[in-house]
């Protein structure tokens, strides 16, 4: 398609008349007034009319020029119009998007997030918690730009940032017969009700694929949602395998024990992944950048 009136002559033609002059119409336009003059002649070239009449005061329209210049207005006025709405469309657009694993989604991200916003970082910001396959899913799918996994799953095909050592243990209510032990032997577990997450879980993945090592495979008694709905139902007896950051608060008020498990290895690493290779959007880039930082700086 032709553009039959380029924008930039029709602009310089309409500031000069809206100024009564070139030169005005080159300061509103931040041009030189030779640069303006150009456009302008340009214009009239294209045409094969005169648009502007000049005297010692400056210009004036002609009687063509101003039949063009209210059209001239209403098309500079809709282009800019096109322009806010696709400018603004890309910023709200640019939302900074992550999928968490539950235990980072909802005891550390939202603790980063604000460290973020603190170091200068902005933008509007959509955080979904999911298990960890979901996590890797949506990574894939291109859903959300940086997620952040807690389970066994495998991590090819993504750059990796470790964030956060972990440790899973065995939590009860604190007036539990386990409580205020250090730990808890093998034996004990498979006579004590078991309260877990779904499968998927990353935590539960975790748990479960440890204690399979030395022959313990346990059979929930109730599998629920979410971390805090484990932590309230333990307050009715029973015991769960969740996060030690999980419980910190808890721990701190008196109201659940964290136990560790004897001779089970249950350390783990608590991680940020993105798509080994893909353009990420500014927010997430600078997000991701101020990970990195912190991994950097211990």
């Amino acid at each position: 398609m032709v553009d039959p009136l380029p924008s930039h002559d029709l602009a310089a033609f309409a500031a000069a008349v809206e100024t009564g002059t070139v030169h005005g119409a080159a300061g509103a336009l931040n041009l030189t007034q030779s640069a303006a003059t150009k456009r302008i002649a340009a214009l009239e070239r294209l045409l094969g009319v005169r648009l502007l009449e000049r005297s010692q005061r400056g210009v004036a329209p002609t009687e063509t020029g101003r039949l063009l210049y209210p059209e001239a207005r209403r098309a500079l006025d809709a282009l800019a119009t096109a322009e806010h709405v696709v400018r603004d469309r890309a910023r709200k657009g640019a939302a900074l998007r992550l999928v968490a694993s539950q235990t980072i989604g909802e005891f550390l991200v939202p603790g980063w997030l604000a460290d973020f916003r603190a170091a200068g970082g902005d933008g509007r910001v959509e955080l979904y918690v999911r298990n960890s396959p979901a996590v890797l899913q949506e990574l894939s799918d291109g859903t959300a730009e940086i997620g952040f996994v807690e389970g066994n799953d495998p991590l090819d095909g993504l750059d990796v940032l470790v964030l956060v050592a972990d440790e899973i243990v065995a939590v009860v209510d604190a007036h539990h017969r386990w409580a205020h032990r250090r730990c808890v032997v093998l034996d004990e577990l498979e006579h004590e009700a078991y309260i877990t997450r779904e499968a998927g879980s990353g935590t539960r993945a975790v748990a479960e694929a440890a204690l399979a090592l030395h022959g313990v495979r346990l059979q929930p008694t109730a599998e629920l949602a979410s971390t805090q709905s484990l932590k309230r139902a333990v307050l009715s007896g029973g015991f769960t395998l969740v996060s030690r950051l999980a419980v910190e608060d808890e721990q701190r008020a008196g109201t659940l024990a964290a136990v560790r498990i004897e001779h089970v290895e249950l350390d783990r690493e608590l991680c940020a992944v993105r798509t080994r290779g893909a353009a990420l959007p500014q927010p997430a880039r600078a997000f991701w950048s101020f990970l990195a930082d912190r991994v950097a700086a211990g």
